[in-house]
């Protein structure tokens, strides 16, 4: 219902109307300022749940015990490339390269003298016995011509040979054909007609040990694996006494540990800010305080993380391999005493931080453990929060939407009653006009 403003009684309705459910949506108001307060909350949580996850994750990769495996393999020549991965251990290996893998290849002595044309004989059908045997299949052209054959060939997917029509001169075109993988054990026979061979299929030779001892190596390409566990060589030409070093990766090893770290102070910082309690001027104002502020879980929480690194492992600290922790409550990685102390005492520097078999846990064990914790999706501790406070954010809605139709009852209420009110006064001053009139009308006395 619609007011109008006063037009008898002079009255800004609209306004007064206005003003007074001002007054009524008080305690809605007061809901939904709860409302942006639980998002608040949610947001701070599910920032620290990042920023745990994240921890976690790198806690776990450090743990791991291929981390620590990992090698780093090089090679004394160019022309063999060395790749270390998981399984790879400290060694070396000398060897020469003596042959690569090569694909056999055979061309036609048939000649064409277009590709759509025909040859000047007839061409006998051809039989191709591929790389696994068996009675081979015949080709034949279906129309003469060198395109048709080599089409037919190449449609044969499971042939293992590829057919390519190649000018061997002017006005020449004779059929190539050529194993799809290098190896003497991928090698075809072709029979039917005559071809000739234009590369010999062969495998990849590295011959360990000098020319009159040791042993060979073959490799159908020239990619061989198990010369040294783990270790994967690309022979890319002929070579004489090659050299390949296996080592612990320690940069990768380092590099680990440094995101561990890195993730510990994300988390740490997050925390922080998030719990902050800001400062209070003297008329009582609260400003730079965090979403949590002084949330004593969350608190917890960045303890929990900080002991994981400082207790002791073993009767051995953190700091002991360049982990500490500082006074404004973060932690430094001192990246070139971790170096040290891992080239010194790789075992114990392992045991420190992933564990040992004693079952010692390490730190990043530790971290693992708290992370995973907080960040369970049901029971995490931060899962549990952001459950709570959604759950109340649904409670606080419900109780706002019951509001908004109390609220629309008595503005229409108000505005019914400032209504009658305009009603009443018109009928008023309908009567006044009216008393009025009849007063006017009464005969006046005379005095004399």
């Amino acid at each position: 219902m619609a007011t109008v403003d006063g037009l008898i009684s002079g009255l800004d309705t609209t306004t007064i109307v206005s003003q007074l459910m001002s007054i009524e949506r008080a305690p809605q108001t007061r809901l939904k300022t709860s409302v942006t307060a639980q998002q608040a909350d949610v947001t701070a949580y599910q920032a620290i749940n990042t920023k745990m996850a994240t921890l976690q994750a790198a806690a776990e990769k450090v743990a791991l015990a291929t981390t620590w495996t990992q090698g780093k393999a090089t090679s004394s020549s160019t022309a063999v490339t060395a790749t270390a991965g998981t399984g790879a251990v400290s060694g070396s290996v000398t060897f020469s390269v003596t042959s690569l893998a090569a694909a056999g290849s055979r061309i036609g002595t048939q000649t064409y003298d277009s590709l759509i044309g025909t040859p000047s004989t007839a061409v006998a059908p051809l039989t191709i016995t591929g790389p696994k045997g068996g009675t081979g299949q015949a080709f034949t052209s279906k129309d003469g011509s060198l395109s048709s054959l080599v089409s037919q060939i190449n449609a044969a997917s499971d042939l293992g040979v590829r057919a390519a029509a190649v000018q061997t001169s002017s006005g020449s075109w004779q059929l190539q054909l050529t194993s799809t993988a290098t190896g003497s054990a991928n090698d075809f026979a072709v029979t039917g007609a005559a071809f000739t061979t234009v590369t010999k299929a062969s495998d990849a030779t590295l011959h360990v040990g000098d020319a009159n001892a040791g042993y060979d190596i073959t490799s159908a390409s020239n990619t061989v694996e198990g010369v040294l566990p783990g270790v994967t060589l690309k022979a890319t030409a002929l070579a004489t006494d090659v050299r390949v070093d296996v080592e612990q990766d320690t940069s990768s090893i380092t590099s680990a540990v440094q995101a561990l770290v890195d993730a510990a102070n994300g988390a740490l910082s997050t925390i922080a800010a998030q719990t902050k309690l800001g400062t209070v001027s003297a008329g009582g104002t609260s400003a730079g305080a965090g979403a949590l502020a002084g949330d004593a879980g969350m608190r917890a929480l960045a303890t929990k993380v900080l002991n994981a690194v400082t207790y002791a492992v073993g009767g051995a600290s953190a700091a002991s391999i360049g982990i500490q922790s500082t006074r404004d409550g973060s932690l430094k990685f001192d990246a070139a005493k971790f170096g040290t102390a891992l080239a010194a005492k790789p075992d114990a520097t392992k045991a420190l931080l992933a564990g040992s078999t004693a079952g010692s846990e390490g730190v990043a064990v530790r971290l693992a453990a708290v992370g995973k914790t907080a960040t369970q999706s049901t029971t995490g501790t931060l899962a549990v929060a952001i459950a709570g406070r959604n759950s109340t954010i649904e409670d606080l809605n419900d109780r706002i939407a019951a509001w908004d139709v109390r609220l629309a009852d008595r503005q229409k209420g108000l505005q019914a009653q400032y209504s009658a009110l305009e009603v009443a006064l018109g009928k008023l001053k309908s009567q006044s006009t009216w008393l009025a009139g009849q007063l006017a009308t009464l005969p006046t006395r005379s005095d004399s």
